[in-house]
């Protein structure tokens, strides 16, 4: 039974949904004044969610939250539409007891949710307009393009050790099919048509893929310098990026100005040290494993390039080398992303003796994102 009377209605309280969703029903838990009001399952629809609380709670506020997954951000837009102040959350940041997690649910995830929702213990993702994550989806197609490539890259090498021929050295040494190996492979003779049709038709899978990652990549860099211009003038400027990881960046991040302090954004390309700490004793290993997987190789990457190309960061990555090269480029790594937020949010470029003028100029600011 409600706690008011609806004839009074329940403006000012606040309700608190926790939400399971899955394709075809969502596992349900509402929560008000530090009690569970109800538990039920429903059609996977958030206006069958929004009716069900007008009609028994008329006038209240309601909240809500899901967890990231499959769904995207569909459901939560119709939720916001309808009146529902609904975030979506990362899954690894749902606090899970160890009961709850050897007795997992949709019953017990819903319930869960709701709980912590209702003690604000839940913190939002950042979600980003339907455009820009349409052109996230865009570039991730590359993404799993390059792989599908890779993919058949290997098959090929496989088939021809397995059957004994032997690539030339010139090709061998390469990680990717070029034109002339193609050709190559043209002129392999085997024993049997049938060995000679499976490898011709392979050759002809990755020359198509290889066309359909051309075709991506070329849409990416358009829709890139056609919707972000400035940011990516800004971003071709700073060493070791090139069109690709300028349009990742931009892709995975969005808005440049979302995240209030370096560490959160470090954070979240995934360059922050993984530390257990006790007393005295402190252990650091490695990088943290919760990261932008999409962002942190380019970035590593982007890294090794710019420290052959500015020998500003040359002598940075010199500097913290000791004997642990991997240790230095991730710190160089760390200084490559904070440069790229600096020139996007300021609409500039880099140039050499970047870190000394841009600390002259900020010197007497609070704002630390800006001193590098």
């Amino acid at each position: 039974m409600p706690l008011t009377n609806k004839i009074n209605g329940f403006e000012g309280q606040c309700f608190y949904v926790g939400i399971d969703v899955h394709r075809s029903n969502w596992s349900v838990t509402i929560r008000s004044l530090g009690l569970e009001l109800k538990r039920f399952t429903q059609p996977a629809n958030a206006q069958h969610l929004a009716d069900y609380l007008k009609r028994h709670y008329p006038g209240g506020t309601y909240y809500s939250a899901y967890e990231a997954g499959f769904c995207g951000t569909s459901a939560h837009h119709c939720l916001k539409i309808l009146g529902i102040a609904n975030i979506v959350f990362h899954a690894a940041d749902l606090p899970m007891t160890d009961k709850q997690k050897k007795n997992k649910t949709d019953t017990h995830d819903s319930r869960a949710i709701a709980s912590y929702l209702e003690r604000h213990l839940l913190k939002g993702i950042y979600i980003m307009p339907a455009e820009m994550q349409e052109f996230r989806s865009s570039f991730r197609q590359r993404e799993t393009k390059v792989k599908d490539v890779v993919r058949y890259n290997n098959r090929i090498k496989s088939f021809l050790y397995y059957f004994g021929v032997i690539i030339p050295e010139e090709f061998e040494r390469k990680n990717s099919i070029s034109l002339n190996m193609v050709k190559w492979l043209n002129t392999v003779k085997l024993t049997s048509a049938q060995g000679l049709l499976t490898l011709q038709q392979y050759v002809k899978d990755y020359k198509y893929l290889r066309e359909q990652l051309l075709a991506i990549t070329k849409r990416v860099k358009k829709a890139m310098i056609e919707g972000y211009p400035d940011t990516y003038k800004s971003l071709l400027s700073v060493p070791g990026f090139g069109p690709v990881t300028a349009a990742a960046f931009q892709a995975e991040i969005g808005d440049w100005s979302r995240f209030d302090d370096r560490d959160e954004y470090i954070s979240f390309l995934g360059i922050t040290p993984r530390e257990h700490s006790s007393g005295d004793a402190v252990h650091v290993t490695g990088m943290q494993p919760r990261c932008n997987k999409h962002l942190r190789p380019l970035l590593i990457e982007a890294a090794w390039q710019a420290i052959r190309r500015s020998p500003e960061l040359l002598k940075y990555y010199r500097q913290h080398l000791n004997k642990n090269n991997k240790k230095a480029i991730v710190k160089v790594a760390r200084k490559l992303a904070l440069i790229a937020r600096s020139v996007v949010i300021n609409h500039s470029t880099y140039e050499e003796k970047y870190f000394e003028l841009k600390n002259q100029k900020n010197a007497n600011t609070q704002d630390k994102f800006l001193v590098l």
